[in-house]
């Protein structure tokens, strides 16, 4: 065409709605193009995201059957994950799940290709939080319903009465032990008021002083015998002397009797003064341990005070609050709780008066004074046999003399008397400080306690006895080892191990708090689950159920005394898993030592409730508390009986329902205090001894990620600009578009 023509046909009005139209056209198929391709690629995602969520969930249908089975817990096992993964991917980008986008002839608008696929773990079971959750998961429903129907309703009856018993043990037992520190500073008292009576008795002065008889009078060298001879001596200077021979007599008489008086009035003024150096500290030690007693008795009235002022309710009174639980039982006896708070509340019978120990300070100070009265007397003696010896013919003198050596042996007698033995004064003292029979009857229950706490330890202490077997070893080290590995795992430290219930305590008393003290925790550790303590009731109840306990009929054997090696061979870690998640002692023994010793410990608290019940009538405090403990004692050796013979006990005289062992290892994994992070690991540390799996390496999340591609029908040149505009999610390489699905899962 020439160029003539061309311009005669671009001036032509027709030939302009041809090129308008051709460009609009060809505009419009460019733009359909482009939306068609784009709502392609909007499909090809939804349709990859289907694809690898059911790749997911298809590579977690794939989960280890025995910890299912045994534990209820879900991880990943069985196929090969990755491989299920892609295959199941595959399959759906092939076109399993693409008919909603065919034609009637066959034709599919989205085909995807699956050009990658990996499978990565994101969760793993051994991780405490992972754990956790599928624990509570597993119980959430039914953990509540078993222990509040199984367990706390049987202690609603007598919460009330084990509230005011722990709160009385306690009161009862702090006062006890400030109690025989005071009657031993008032033994300590009354001891040297003794030694000084008895430092008056072997100075040697009931032997200078004539004593009750009147051959004691007028014998030896005495006060009363130098008095009852200054008359014949005042005679004899008086009388002169008739001859040489006679003035001889005379003279050597008159100077025996000088002689004998000065001896006596020396010898009498010596030992008063010993005697009363030694007296006066002996006295003023004596007022120091009445000191003492009255600063601990003061004490005693703080601990009183404190007790009145602080309620003890706690667990006790949420326990008993939750009176719908109540059809396992009454207590037989409705006032149990008002007679161990009038018990309570009588404890100030231990108390001494201000104007005991005031009158005890005048008692001490007098007997100074008498002592003081006889030192006097000595001096006064003295000096008078003195002042006749210098006028022997002084009437006055031998009066003064005479007046003086009887005043001396009244003083002195009457010391002897008040002080001697066998005493008034110090008898009386003795029978205050006493009681009466008080302090016989104490340690006549004392002494029974002691007997029945020797035989328990005895009982509980028999498990030191137990052999070892090797292998038994083998495996708590194994168990030590995977604990260890699993808190390394979740980035905790262990700590030594959790405070285990041993019974080392020295004596009955020490035993009767501490088993207090477990009441305590017992009855806050039900009251928590009552209230708020969901997850530690979970983790508990999933422990009681799916980890096997120690049968207690098993070590009938131990507590009759009869052959324990067969004992031994039963010692497995798999016997005692429970006992080991509870207590996480790494020994064949020590684990069951803990339990029986903590159960122990709750039977005693009880039955010693039962016992203050029963004792009441004995009247002092402390002899209620010792009798209470005997009876407690005797009780609890009892149950542990029972439990050795049919692996249960009656919870109580006034309940009338039996709790078996492992109900009480179920109320111990709260009742213990434990880091949340070593009682998890304790139970995995199980779970991998009798799996073989390392829960830090089963999976129990998954994240899949699949890159797909599919072909572009127009212009991928102008998708692939749209694609770096950001306009889409994925990228267009060279005629397709591809994109990566990422999704992740978990049971």
């Amino acid at each position: 065409m020439t160029t003539k023509s061309f311009r005669r046909l671009a001036i032509n009005e027709y030939g302009a709605v041809t090129v308008f139209a051709a460009v609009v056209l060809s505009s419009l198929l460019l733009f359909f193009a482009i939306l068609i391709d784009y709502a392609r690629i909007a499909v090809f995602h939804k349709l990859g995201e289907s694809a690898t969520r059911a790749g997911i969930r298809s590579a977690l249908s794939a989960y280890d059957a025995f910890l299912y089975t045994h534990y209820g817990l879900f991880g990943r096992g069985g196929t090969d994950g990755e491989q299920l993964f892609k295959e199941v991917v595959e399959k759906n980008a092939a076109g399993s799940y693409s008919s909603i986008m065919e034609q009637s002839n066959g034709m599919k608008l989205v085909r995807m290709e699956l050009e990658q696929a990996t499978l990565n773990s994101s969760a793993f079971l051994g991780s405490h939080s992972v754990f956790k959750r599928q624990v509570l998961e597993e119980m959430k429903y039914k953990a509540p319903v078993d222990f509040t129907l199984d367990i706390v309703s049987k202690f609603v009856p007598i919460a009330g009465a084990m509230g005011e018993a722990a709160a009385t043990i306690d009161l009862l037992e702090k006062l006890r032990q400030l109690y025989e520190r005071r009657e031993a500073h008032l033994t300590a008292a009354l001891e040297l008021q003794e030694k000084a009576a008895g430092a008056a008795a072997a100075s040697g002065l009931d032997a200078a002083i004539p004593g009750r008889s009147a051959a004691q009078a007028n014998s030896g060298h005495t006060a009363l015998a130098v008095a009852a001879e200054s008359a014949a001596y005042a005679d004899l200077v008086a009388r002169p002397a008739e001859d040489n021979q006679g003035s001889v007599e005379h003279s050597s008489e008159a100077s025996a009797y000088e002689e004998k008086a000065r001896a006596v009035a020396a010898e009498v003024r010596r030992l008063a003064s010993e005697l009363q150096a030694r007296h006066e500290p002996l006295l003023q030690q004596s007022l120091r341990e009445l000191e003492a007693a009255n600063s601990l008795n003061e004490q005693m009235k703080g601990v009183l005070r404190a007790a009145e002022a602080s309620a003890r309710a706690g667990g006790y009174a949420e326990v008993e609050r939750s009176r719908t639980m109540q059809e396992a039982g009454d207590v037989s006896s409705p006032h149990a709780s008002e007679e161990i708070e009038k018990l309570r509340q009588s404890a100030d019978a231990m108390l001494r008066e201000q104007s005991w120990f005031a009158a005890y300070r005048q008692e001490l100070g007098e007997q100074g004074s008498r002592l003081a009265a006889i030192h006097s007397a000595a001096g006064s003696f003295q000096s008078a046999s003195l002042a006749l010896l210098a006028a022997p013919g002084s009437s006055s003198a031998q009066l003064q003399l005479t007046d003086a050596a009887f005043h001396l042996r009244a003083v002195y007698l009457t010391y002897e008397d008040m002080y001697g033995k066998p005493g008034k004064v110090l008898e009386s003292r003795r029978q205050s400080i006493e009681q009466g029979d008080l302090q016989a009857r104490i340690s006549e229950q004392k002494s029974r306690a002691d007997n029945r706490w020797s035989q328990a330890r005895n009982l509980l202490n028999g498990f030191g006895a137990l052999p070892r077997e090797e292998e038994h070893q083998r495996q708590f080290a194994q168990a030590k080892e995977q604990l260890e590995q699993n808190l390394r795992f979740n980035q905790a430290q262990e700590e030594a191990e959790d405070s285990a219930y041993i019974v080392q305590t020295g004596d009955a008393h020490t035993a009767a708090a501490s088993a207090a003290m477990q009441s305590d925790s017992l009855f806050g550790g039900m009251a928590d689950m009552l209230t708020r303590a969901r997850d530690s009731v979970y983790t508990a109840e999933y422990a009681a159920a799916r980890f096997p306990y120690f049968a207690p009929q098993q070590l009938s054997e131990l507590f009759l005394g009869g052959e324990i090696s067969e004992l031994s061979h039963a010692l497995s870690f798999q016997n005692q898993e429970l006992e080991y998640v509870l207590y996480g002692l790494h020994d064949p023994v020590g684990n069951l030592a803990a339990a029986y010793g903590q159960l122990f410990a709750v039977r005693l608290a009880i039955r010693t409730m039962e016992g203050l019940i029963e004792s009441r009538s004995l009247g002092h405090p402390l002899v209620v508390l010792t009798a209470a403990l005997v009876y407690g004692l005797e009780k609890t050796m009892e149950d542990m009986l029972a439990f050795a013979e049919r692996g249960a006990a009656p919870l109580s005289k006034y309940v009338s329902v039996e709790l078996a062992y492992v109900d009480y290892m179920r109320l111990f994994l709260l009742a213990n205090p434990v880091k949340e992070s070593n009682r998890l690991a304790r139970m995995i540390a199980v779970i991998e001894q009798n799996s073989g799996a390392r829960l830090a390496e089963v999976p129990s999340g998954i994240t899949g990620e699949s890159r797909l591609s599919m072909k572009l029908w127009f212009v991928p040149g102008l998708t692939g600009l749209l694609g770096r505009l950001g306009i889409l999610e994925g990228k267009v390489v060279g005629s397709r578009y591809e994109a990566v699905q990422t999704l992740g899962s978990s049971y």
